[in-house]
């Protein structure tokens, strides 16, 4: 898994803010702000919703004065789309068809995707990493919060 200081593997995915679909790339969006990139296992599970709902629901604004938030997972676009509005996202859930997660370290030995979250500065270079540690118990993203402030 990539840690603090490692250069984030940049990418191109396809994904859903809104109503809206496009394209999303980790170095255009890291450029304008510090980019928080989520990858989660499945759309509608129970633990992956209330870990995208806690992002959602961070007070983002008291932190910096600008971020963005990228959820990433495998899947469709259309569940995406339908997860997103489900929560009332105000980020955008991009698909993983490239295997970004194993880039990132994040890939389980059968395919499937970790929770995990790093923060990724202007020059894409990864300044806090979290994963799961498959307790199933809630995460604790007050260390992600602190990182994003002292950016």
């Amino acid at each position: 898994m990539l840690d603090a200081g490692d250069a984030a593997p940049d990418f191109d995915l396809q994904g859903t803010a809104g109503g809206q679909t496009g394209a999303y790339r980790l170095s255009a969006a890291a450029g304008q702000a510090p980019v928080v990139v989520a990858f989660y296992a499945e759309d509608f599970t129970p633990r992956c919703r209330r870990y995208l709902a806690a992002l959602r629901d961070a007070n983002w604004d008291t932190l910096t004065d600008g971020i963005a938030v990228f959820g990433v997972a495998p899947g469709g676009i259309e569940t995406h789309r339908e997860f997103a509005a489900d929560l009332g996202l105000p980020f955008p859930l991009l698909v993983d068809h490239a295997g970004v997660d194993a880039q990132f370290g994040v890939q389980r030995p059968d395919g499937t995707t970790r929770r995990a979250a790093f923060l990724v500065d202007g020059r894409c270079r990864v300044q806090f990493a979290w994963a799961d540690d498959g307790t199933g118990t809630a995460p604790d993203l007050d260390p992600l919060f602190d990182a994003v402030s002292t950016l």
